[in-house]
């Protein structure tokens, strides 16, 4: 928890002197010409596990190849703690506790979001099934995604670590901001979030799914 608190008052710190994203002018409608629409390649589903007896603690050994290996330089899977003590920290009966206000780092009672427009052409990406709501700038390192281990895990029928990558066709409105340090990693990466006030077609509907059924987004081979 200290860790987290330290944390978490030097990312607000350093987002204080720097200031919020410049604003994207003069940006094209569409974005289908520079994407490059794609199938990812399914990966064997993971079978060797850090603990067999819980799976959801990620898999032995952990991803090395493109595209995910490169993106867990530096990462420690629970941090400076045991794996007991992770799971006493972060696991409940209902499953894995997650941070409050959406994941965004809080100052002074605040969480640090803004409205931000990602624009045709952008590139973004997850790791998880395509029906959350969450995405990330293309590249930033797992560690800074402060999601938990199990997320590394590949399940059957989907690409190594269910990574995908996604172009942006349409521009669309998400709440944009940095990612608050949690399951022991130091997080600080952004993170977007849908939003259904801003696309009130989709309703509670809004997903990645819907994205990309409505032509919002095409997905890329990484």
């Amino acid at each position: 928890m200290r860790y987290r608190s330290l944390l978490t008052c030097l990312i607000a710190s350093l987002l204080l002197l720097i200031g919020s994203p410049l604003t994207a002018q003069a940006q094209p409608e569409s974005g289908l010409s520079s994407c490059r629409p794609g199938t990812p390649d399914i990966a064997p589903p993971t079978t060797t596990f850090y603990d067999p007896n819980r799976q959801y603690l990620g898999p032995e050994p952990l991803p090395r190849k493109p595209p995910v290996g490169p993106l867990l330089f530096g990462y420690q899977r629970f941090g400076w703690l045991s794996a007991d003590e992770f799971v006493a920290e972060y696991r409940n009966e209902s499953g894995w506790i997650y941070p409050p206000a959406d994941g965004f780092v809080v100052l002074a009672g605040k969480p640090l979001r803004h409205q931000e427009q990602l624009w045709p052409g952008q590139r973004i990406d997850r790791f998880g099934y395509p029906g959350g709501r969450y995405l990330a700038p293309q590249g930033d390192r797992f560690a800074a995604r402060a999601l938990p281990p199990q997320n590394l895990n590949t399940p059957e029928g989907t690409p190594q670590s269910n990574y995908h990558l996604y172009c942006v066709v349409k521009r669309f409105t998400v709440d944009a901001g940095p990612i608050a340090p949690w399951f022991e990693q130091p997080g600080a990466g952004t993170q977007f979030v849908l939003m259904p006030a801003y696309l009130p077609d989709a309703g509670s509907a809004l997903s990645v799914t819907w994205l990309l059924q409505n032509g919002y987004l095409v997905e890329e081979r990484p």
